[in-house]
């Protein structure tokens, strides 16, 4: 177990093969690690990760989450939202599956995370 306190690990919502989840899992996981790299003693979170200024998911994985939200006829701030969700999600499952390290999370408004060291 690598995520401390042990929370629910959930599904997300939006319909992808599971080879399109594991590009993204591993999207994500290179997320984290280039921020720890960066510096190791800073929270983080999916917003911090993948929204405000890294929020253009264009020409990532993770625009296939928006995607599929998209195609459901979602507006432009439903799939976004929607997505993002997905994206926590997806988070909290790549953290969970890290052997290499152990994260702690707090809840807030939304999750926020922190490498142990």
């Amino acid at each position: 177990m690598s995520l401390t306190p042990k929370s629910r690990i959930q599904a997300i919502s939006a319909k992808l093969t599971p080879m399109d989840v594991e590009i993204i899992k591993t999207y994500i996981r290179g997320c984290v690690q280039g921020f720890c790299c960066n510096d190791s003693t800073k929270a983080f979170s999916v917003r911090i990760l993948f929204g405000g200024e890294n929020g253009d998911w264009r020409n990532t994985p993770m625009q296939r989450i928006y995607d599929y939200y998209k195609r459901r006829g979602h507006t432009d701030k439903e799939a976004y939202k929607r997505a993002a969700i997905d994206a926590g999600r997806l988070l909290k499952r790549v953290l969970d599956e890290d052997k290499n390290c152990i994260y702690t999370f707090t809840k807030k408004r939304t999750n926020v995370y922190k490498k142990m060291p």
